[in-house]
């Protein structure tokens, strides 16, 4: 499956890579590479901060405070630290953050109050708000909202990728229904529904989530060094559920 044909704006899996390698301070290559990297990932971070115990507008500083930092050259100090992971790097670097910047920076926005990123704060506050009152750890938090930022983009992709070949139809009635059947209508209602046999819509699903695994673990890829297994990530990102 070519991977520009699920989105031709897909995140290219080697980007992190990129980042690790790239020595030069003034490389292009990695400063278009992390501002992207800040742009997808950022609600991971929000969601450590409030899990943290910041309020909403102090965990709003923090994120464009502690992206404003990484964006800079000594934001990249603690990449030797994240043992290949996006993942691990950001989980690592924005703790550091918050215990030797933000105690300094409380009283004040970083950068003077400019605006790095525009963030959909919004958003994010909905979907922190859904995180089970269970005493997790600010850590567990963020990689559930880690993993739950890669479902997401990957199932962005999926709807992208039917939309433009025109089937829509065919997603709007199985996309909900890719980790499980319960709750879906029978083959047969399907069928009717979208004008295709039980057989055909069988094999549609098949196909669905095959292609949605498919994007999920490239999206998983981009954010591991080259070498790391995308299947092992994904199992791990998974579990955090559990815990």
């Amino acid at each position: 499956m070519n991977e520009r044909s699920d989105n031709p704006h897909a995140f290219p899996p080697t980007q992190w890579s990129l980042i690790l390698s790239a020595q030069a301070n003034e490389s292009e290559i990695r400063a278009r590479a992390l501002e992207q990297i800040c742009s997808r990932y950022w609600h991971p971070v929000y969601a450590y901060a409030r899990g943290r115990g910041l309020k909403p507008p102090d965990a709003q500083d923090l994120t464009q405070g502690f992206f404003a930092h990484l964006l800079s050259t000594g934001g990249l100090r603690s990449v030797s630290e994240a043992k290949g992971k996006l993942r691990s790097f950001l989980l690592v670097a924005v703790r550091n953050f918050l215990t030797n910047e933000w105690i300094k920076m409380n009283r004040q926005r970083r950068g003077g109050g400019a605006t790095v990123l525009s963030f959909d704060w919004e958003d994010a506050e909905k979907r922190t708000a859904l995180e089970p009152v269970d005493h997790v750890t600010p850590e567990v938090i963020f990689e559930r909202h880690w993993a739950l930022t890669l479902l997401r983009a990957a199932m962005e992709r999926l709807e992208s990728y039917y939309r433009e070949k025109n089937k829509e139809r065919l997603f709007d009635q199985i996309g909900g229904f890719l980790d499980s059947r319960e709750g879906m209508p029978s083959s047969r209602e399907l069928g009717e529904a979208l004008d295709m046999s039980p057989a055909a819509v069988d094999q549609a699903v098949y196909e669905m989530r095959k292609r949605y695994r498919g994007i999920l673990l490239r999206e998983v890829a981009a954010t591991l060094e080259e070498g790391e297994r995308a299947e092992d990530e994904l199992r791990y990102l998974l579990g955090v559920f559990g815990g």
